[in-house]
């Protein structure tokens, strides 16, 4: 039996493992006590010939993958892409190697309830590790999976042939216009070990949940025990997980300018590939976030805020922010369409506007067009 103390000094422990202690705005009325946040391990720089993938890039060979399944001509062809689709997402959320996710017994391996996906061991109710994933995407698998069509997959739906799960790989990365050779299996496997790092899970975390060895760090990954692993990660991945769904369009950047009026800030940013993204907030939010030049911030717009237009000129409005991208995919119910777009430099950018938008604007897939929203609809968090 686990004791009140036992559980304070392990997360006494982590806290020095993760080498901060938790720090958290100061928020009026009672709040429970959030737990140690991990930090970054280290300012680092990825060496020159690891081959890795940025989060930009892993975004637009997802968004490839989406657009692939969502192109089937039939049932069965969208099953089968459905399912080459997850064995992707297993790669790119776990990190693990191709051989253990084609292994992975999707009834056996994978606990819903913690959000893991266990991975390396010779039985499956002992598996060497456990590795956190978002249950977003567990969620799918389990759908996938409980579907009457996909009986005959039970216990199998991973066991792909190796050879083609490379080859569709390839494809779409091609399709996503990645550098050729640079994805991989094993470059997916070192893509979420930089995204995590990055993200700020310690070196140490991330060896173990890739499941590497090394002698030089064996008294280190001493100091972890699985429970730490996991819950760090978990902060991680949970964190990552609310950023996404709290809306479709995000910009990463510098705070390069800001404009105060006696009720109003207006704040410029630099984000990635070169766009200036423009927000307007009260000076009251901008006191508290505590936003200065040359700060990072994260600029956040909810898909029904943007706006389409075929032809820039003719579609000026009052929006500050405006890019010029290409239409990936559409998909809608009749009423409402959901139009997946990549500006130049390949940032996704989505929006959500009625049918008969589509059918005025004559918006297809491979078409460019421009994506229009307000200042007052740009969210900037901090966090």
């Amino acid at each position: 039996m686990i004791s009140r103390l036992d559980v304070v000094a392990l997360e006494r422990l982590c806290d020095r493992a993760a080498g901060i202690l938790a720090q958290k705005a100061h928020r009026p009325g009672p709040r429970r006590h959030p737990g140690p946040a991990p930090c970054q391990a280290a300012l680092f720089t990825v060496p020159h010939d690891l081959r890795h993938l940025e989060t930009e890039q892993i975004e637009r060979l997802t968004a490839a993958f989406d657009a692939w399944r969502d192109a089937a001509r039939n049932a069965p062809i969208r099953r089968a892409r459905e399912r080459m689709r997850l064995v992707y997402l297993m790669l790119r959320h776990s990190g693990a190697k191709l051989g253990e996710v084609l292994a992975l017994n999707e009834r056996t391996d994978i606990d819903l309830a913690q959000a893991t996906v266990g991975f390396g061991g010779t039985r499956p109710e002992e598996p060497s590790r456990r590795v956190v994933v978002p249950q977003t995407f567990l969620d799918e698998v389990e759908r996938f999976a409980a579907c009457p069509a996909n009986r005959a997959l039970r216990g199998e739906l991973f066991h792909l042939d190796p050879g083609f799960v490379r080859r569709k790989l390839y494809e779409q990365a091609r399709k996503a216009g990645l550098p050729t050779g640079r994805v991989s299996p094993t470059s997916l496997r070192h893509s979420r070990a930089v995204e995590l790092l990055r993200s700020g899970v310690p070196l140490p975390v991330v060896q173990v949940m890739l499941g590497h060895s090394s002698l030089v760090l064996t008294s280190i990954y001493c100091s972890f025990s699985d429970q730490d692993c996991r819950r760090i990660v978990n902060h991680c991945v949970s964190k990552e997980s609310r950023m996404k769904t709290s809306a479709r369009n995000t910009f990463f950047g510098a705070v390069t300018s800001v404009r105060k009026s006696p009720l109003l800030t207006e704040v410029s940013l630099a984000a990635q590939n070169g766009f200036e993204v423009i927000s307007v907030i009260t000076n009251e939010s901008f006191e508290r976030l505590g936003l200065t030049e040359g700060g990072q911030v994260t600029a956040l717009v909810k898909a029904p805020w943007v706006l389409l237009g075929k032809d820039e000129q003719k579609a000026r409005t009052s929006a500050r922010n405006c890019f010029p991208g290409r239409v990936v995919s559409i998909r809608g119910d009749g009423v409402a369409v959901e139009i997946m777009g990549l500006l130049d430099g390949g940032t996704p950018m989505c929006a959500l506007i009625t049918a008969e938008s589509v059918e005025t604007l004559d918006i297809k897939e491979g078409d460019t067009v421009w994506f229009f929203f307000k200042a007052f609809s740009v969210i900037l968090s901090t966090e």
